[in-house]
């Protein structure tokens, strides 16, 4: 009997057909990949809301500050030199799991904080270090869990009362993976070069309907209205510099194009990490997957209606509060 082998044409067929399953399944197996990833970092907030809402029963139904120094009196702020004590060791009784706090899918492995972290990272009393988890990739919402550095700045730790809807109200969002848009000077540890502030909680909110950056701890900060960022404002050179929906750059001088000090702290974030959009932690305690555009829509604003820490409630463009 003759044995028959394959032809040529017959092996470039089979390669061809093999090589076009493998397009056409790769981006699949990539996608499921990423959405294993995704629900992991939910759960990693579903922890967190856990952890936060049992601090919040704890503590006179009161939520957390992001974070505070630990060279404080009782009426002056300490400054940074001191080191600081982040949200992330005070919620840690009630977790006791630093790898909570990282995010599988951040490309940065979570952003490590301004110094080095105390020996202990939950060291509140070693002056001169930070007692922050080693990596995080979760950023408060300054409107719940407010920059209270210390005495002398003008946001109050938030009530659980205060808050009208908290089923509606982000308390933590996603941190950003573009060090630009975390990397900030730094002069209270003696030095002017850039660190990671990775203590520093986001906000979406502005000074006027026309723009202005709001820091959130300033008297000043306290005194006048504020007004919710809009799209435009968050993708822009002031923002990210890119799409909310994704990686991309469409203004080079955005955080993802270039380092600077100025700009909306909107830019703290990743809004689109996971397919277009990015999972947050409620006020509530549960988690869910937004797109960012969805979170800051005037008729349905996810980021309070109210700064409040000092009672200011946010302005839509045309002057009215958010609903």
């Amino acid at each position: 009997m003759q044995k028959r082998a394959f032809t040529l044409i017959e092996l470039l067929v089979v390669i061809a057909i093999i090589a076009i399953l493998a397009a056409i399944l790769f981006p699949v197996f990539a996608q499921a990949r990423e959405k294993a990833r995704q629900t992991s970092c939910l759960s990693n907030q579903k922890q967190i809301g856990l952890g936060v809402m049992q601090y919040v029963q704890d503590y006179d139904e009161t939520y957390p500050t992001a974070y505070y120094y630990k060279n404080n009196t009782a009426t002056t702020n300490g400054g940074s030199a001191g080191g600081y004590v982040h949200i992330s060791v005070l919620i840690n009784p009630y977790l006791k799991n630093e790898q909570v706090w990282v995010c599988p899918s951040d490309a940065t492995k979570g952003i490590a904080p301004d110094n080095a972290p105390c020996a202990n990272w939950t060291d509140i009393a070693t002056p001169g270090c930070e007692a922050q988890v080693p990596r995080l990739s979760y950023i408060p919402n300054s409107s719940v869990i407010p920059r209270k550095r210390g005495p002398q700045d003008a946001p109050n730790v938030v009530s659980l009362a205060a808050v009208d809807a908290p089923a509606d109200v982000i308390a933590i969002g996603e941190m950003t993976d573009f060090l630009n848009c975390i990397q900030l000077g730094s002069t209270g540890q003696g030095n002017n070069e850039r660190r990671n502030k990775s203590h520093r909680p986001v906000n979406v909110i502005m000074r006027s309907a026309g723009g202005g950056a709001w820091n959130g701890q300033n008297v000043a900060d306290a005194t006048g209205p504020i007004f919710a960022l809009t799209l435009a404002q968050a993708q822009g050179p002031l923002g990210w510099g890119g799409p909310a929906d994704s990686r991309g750059i469409t203004d080079p001088a955005g955080c993802r194009g270039t380092m600077a000090d100025t700009g909306y702290h909107v830019r703290f974030m990743s809004p689109g990490r996971h397919a277009g959009g990015s999972n947050y932690m409620f006020a509530d305690g549960h988690a869910k997957w937004h797109r960012f555009n969805d979170t800051i829509n005037p008729n349905r604003f996810l980021w309070g209606r109210t700064f409040f820490g000092t009672g200011q409630p946010v302005l839509d463009q045309a002057g009215f509060q958010v609903r």
